[in-house]
């Protein structure tokens, strides 16, 4: 991927790269998404300005396929689950582990989150409570405003209304939203603590 230039080898690397998840059996899926989210947290400073664009695709790729291996599986309960606590460890990581992940990476995946599951769900088949388990983690216990209000933000999507109107209970996870909109709104300081208007 480093090396890859132009745009259209780059998405047909980064899309290959992505495939190599479809084949692998269900012993090895975890474990080799570990190793690619550990090596992107580890080195995703490093990347410099030019080469970037490649790896907020790379990622993108990796989280469709990542959903598509949990779709072709028929969102086996026990996947989901390891999968759910992988992004929450790494991609998604607050507390202890959240200083080892880059911001910028988990706003990209924050962003693709819904896009992606969208392009995979179409039927609206997938246990969306708990794959926005750890989108509502980052809402909840993100170290900065600004990383729990994207993680809000995501959740705000306009394309989950689809999953709602299926019946599923990402409404009932939302109704703590207003509680902490208050909470951000009455008693909290910004990061920066400068002085209020």
């Amino acid at each position: 991927m480093w090396h890859s230039d132009r745009p259209i080898p780059q998405q047909h690397l980064a899309t290959s790269l992505s495939q190599l998840l479809l084949p692998l059996p269900t012993s090895l899926f975890l474990p080799f998404l570990h190793a690619f989210w550990t090596t992107l947290a580890r080195d995703w400073s490093s990347i410099d300005s030019l080469r970037l664009d490649k790896f907020l695709l790379l990622v993108r790729r990796y989280i469709n396929a990542s959903f598509l291996y949990l779709c072709n599986h028929a969102w086996d309960a026990k996947l989901v689950e390891g999968y759910v606590d992988l992004v929450q460890e790494i991609p998604l990581s607050v507390g202890d582990g959240a200083a080892k992940v880059p911001d910028g990476l988990k706003y990209h995946v924050l962003d693709c989150w819904v896009e992606e599951l969208d392009k995979v769900d179409g039927p609206r088949g997938c246990p969306l409570e708990a794959l926005m388990g750890p989108v509502r983690r980052v809402e909840r216990e993100g170290a900065t405003k600004v990383m729990r209000t994207r993680a809000k933000d995501t959740l705000a999507d306009e394309r989950l209304k689809d999953w709602l109107a299926m019946g599923d209970g990402l409404a009932e996870g939302n109704k703590g939203q207003k509680a902490e909109d208050d909470r951000d709104k009455d008693g909290e300081e910004d990061e920066r603590g400068g002085l209020e208007d």
